[in-house]
């Protein structure tokens, strides 16, 4: 992380979003400075930094967006709208509920609409056989007949819940709605991600009466590997009362290139909540002074792009679950985000051999990213 940045340009804050989200769109990392986060949307002279290398081609993506035409320009304000939605696919155990309870502070925090899905599986009714009885079918129907009105009811119980809460709690701008499919979980949450087209996927950790010695539940591990949008994973037992409870996020960093790309991402999502931004790589091997080089280089960064709220720091400890969980007691972090990736901090986290001290040592949501 040793890239210069530069300022590519000097905008208002709406002008300054929208270029930031065509240079994005086309894979060009990029950060905003100078924000006035109390009255954003007055704010002017906002800077737009991106990394030295990327200068040709953002100048070019720049150039090419004066002369969009209207229906381009909305397009892309829909696009960045859509981090003001957010998917929660549910099964009503505790740990999706507990997610949905979660999601609320985070939705009322990004002033988001928050779609509830809930996918139950009915088998085909083909045409009977020769041998087949009557009161077989009979059965069957009954059986996805009570599925149906199951998931209904769940659903609206649900819904009853989380609109109490949402008085209780005085939120004014969370919006809820609600939608159940049939169909295969994992295939149908995907094809509901792409109509939908959130930019937040909140998810509990585990399903409904799945392994409690598996630490990710399965359609959360397969929605980690198949999607690529930013996902909270929420452990049944992580509560949260108000956002203001959210002061600290640690990132686990192994250096890879994909960091780039998440910090833009984390730097975005933690803005609204005023969290500080904890960036650790747990070094398990002796004097690696090649650590200390590049978290070194982590900070110039940080600060090249007028990041203060950061702390950037290598801890040596032989055992990575017991150095990040040292060093999570000590700062009070209160979100753990990583990239899933198969050879950076998320594949050595999530080892098999480390599941069972990852759960009797983290109690944290996990904000995951994708290369």
């Amino acid at each position: 992380m040793t890239e210069k940045i530069i300022t590519i340009a000097e905008e208002t804050y709406s002008r300054a979003q929208l270029i930031k989200g065509h240079l994005e769109a086309e894979g060009i990392i990029c950060f905003l400075s100078n924000v006035n986060l109390l009255q954003s949307t007055v704010s002017y002279n906002v800077q737009i930094k991106i990394n030295s290398t990327d200068e040709k081609r953002a100048q070019e993506i720049i150039k090419r967006i004066k002369d969009e035409s209207g229906k381009d320009k909305e397009l892309m304000v829909q696009k960045l709208k859509a981090v003001r939605r957010i998917l929660i696919p549910i099964d009503f155990s505790m740990h999706s509920i507990n997610a949905c309870e979660y999601a609320l502070s985070i939705a009322e925090t990004f002033k988001a609409e928050i779609r509830l899905m809930h996918v139950y599986y009915t088998p085909s009714l083909e045409s009977p056989g020769f041998s087949e009885s009557f009161n077989v079918r009979t059965n069957i129907e009954k059986f996805i007949n009570d599925v149906r009105v199951n998931a209904r009811y769940d659903m609206s119980k649900l819904i009853d819940k989380l609109n109490n809460i949402i008085a209780e709690k005085k939120y004014s701008h969370v919006k809820l709605d609600n939608i159940l499919i049939d169909g295969e979980t994992v295939s149908t949450i995907l094809q509901e991600i792409k109509n939908y087209d959130p930019g937040l996927l909140i998810i509990g950790l585990k399903g409904k009466g799945e392994n409690k010695h598996r630490f990710i539940g399965s359609v959360t591990n397969n929605l980690i590997d198949k999607t690529d949008i930013p996902i909270i994973a929420i452990p049944e037992n992580a509560k949260i009362i108000s956002t203001s409870d959210l002061k600290n996020i640690v990132y686990g960093t192994n250096f890879e290139d994909s960091d780039f790309k998440s910090i833009g991402k984390l730097i975005n999502f933690v803005k609204p909540f005023n969290m500080k931004i904890h960036c650790v790589h747990i070094e398990t091997d002796e004097n690696d002074l090649w650590s200390k080089i590049k978290i070194n280089g982590l900070k110039d960064y940080f600060n090249e792009i007028d990041i203060t709220e950061v702390e950037c720091a290598s801890i040596q400890n032989k055992n990575l679950i017991s150095g990040l969980n040292s060093y999570i007691k000590e700062n009070n972090i209160n979100i753990l985000a990583v990239t899933a990736n198969k050879r950076g901090f998320f594949s050595k986290l999530f080892h098999p051999s480390m599941t069972i001290e990852i759960i009797s040592a983290l109690d944290l949501p996990l904000l995951l990213f994708h290369r």
